[in-house]
């Protein structure tokens, strides 16, 4: 449903339409309106340099299940406590996770962020999303030089709308690792090795009875022009799968690749599919629907069907 939502600062109405769920409520990870900065611990001794967070863990300071911790927060490069607790879940408790993490701020291994919907401060408190400190950063870029974690510094500039992409992007990575059917992930992968192409938010490698499969993830956010950021995208991959009749992963196995549009409700899959037609392209798209996640995760996918989108249950 497209609604019209108001300023929280003014009585003027907005412009431009937002899109509610199936309740007629904004789903909070995609509110146009959210705000957020990093909260400080009470003791904050921070590591600013690679010789001081080598001394940390020389010392003893960090344990193996915190290198953990921390990698795997690197790894998802923005999750939410919960999530993190849930990526944690096979190895500590949900509770020793938090004391963990909570442990981390002191020394900025991690930074802990306060987010809320600008008018509604305090009524609506999510798990607080958790990025790498710049020690956590430096300390994982001293042994693991070869892979990518964000610099902390970055995150002036993509601020909490860079937050809330990655918090929406792991809820969907999160649930296909707690199934055990992605077998490899990687985020801004490289499309048939030509770094010029434009490159989905996430790749996954996903098992299915019929075999592995690739997909190319990405997530549309409503205070984005994301129609002309899906279009461009479409038809860019629409010129390397009539090339190749793929579209090839940089760096994972050769399997047929699905486009993934990945949406926080269905009223936004459904406008998104009515301006771009996603059935008139040659290669497979399918719609992901965060508010139908919560039901099941199988269940949750659609396809293009002329001018409707299917909903389909995957046999994983």
């Amino acid at each position: 449903m497209e609604t019209v939502i108001k300023n929280p600062h003014s009585n003027d109405e907005l412009e431009f339409p937002f899109f509610t769920t199936k309740n007629g409520e904004i789903p909070f990870w995609d509110h146009p309106f959210l705000k957020g900065s990093k909260v400080l611990p009470n003791k904050y001794y921070p590591y600013t340099t690679q010789e001081g967070v080598i001394e940390l863990y020389r010392r003893g300071r960090i344990d193996e299940t915190d290198f953990i911790i921390l990698k795997v927060l690197g790894d998802a490069v923005c999750a939410n406590e919960d999530q993190i607790r849930r990526y944690m879940g096979s190895l500590i408790s949900r509770s020793e996770t938090s004391k963990r993490l909570d442990r981390f701020r002191t020394n900025a291994l991690v930074d802990r962020w306060k987010v809320r919907i600008r008018g509604d401060d305090e009524s609506i408190k999510p798990p607080a999303p958790f990025t790498l400190g710049v020690a956590g950063y430096k300390l994982l870029k001293h042994f693991y030089n070869a892979d990518f974690f964000m610099d902390p510094n970055r995150w002036d500039n993509y601020g909490i709308g860079g937050i809330k992409r990655y918090v929406a992007m792991n809820e969907l990575r999160c649930m296909m690792t707690e199934k055990r059917i992605v077998t490899k992930w990687k985020w801004n992968a490289v499309i048939a090795n030509n770094p010029h192409i434009k490159f989905p938010m996430g790749a996954a490698e996903l098992k299915t009875p019929q075999g592995n499969i690739n997909l190319l993830i990405d997530r549309a956010q409503m205070n984005q022009n994301f129609i002309g950021y899906f279009r461009d995208k479409l038809e860019s991959w629409k010129m390397v799968y009539q090339k190749f009749g793929n579209i090839p992963v940089s760096e994972f196995p050769e399997n047929m690749s699905v486009a993934i549009i990945y949406t926080s409700t269905l009223s936004i899959a459904e406008y998104i599919h009515k301006e771009i037609m996603l059935d008139t392209f040659p290669f497979h798209i399918w719609v992901c629907v965060e508010e139908d996640l919560h039901q099941g995760f199988n269940t949750a996918f659609y396809i293009p069907n002329k001018e409707k989108l299917k909903r389909i249950k995957l046999d994983f």
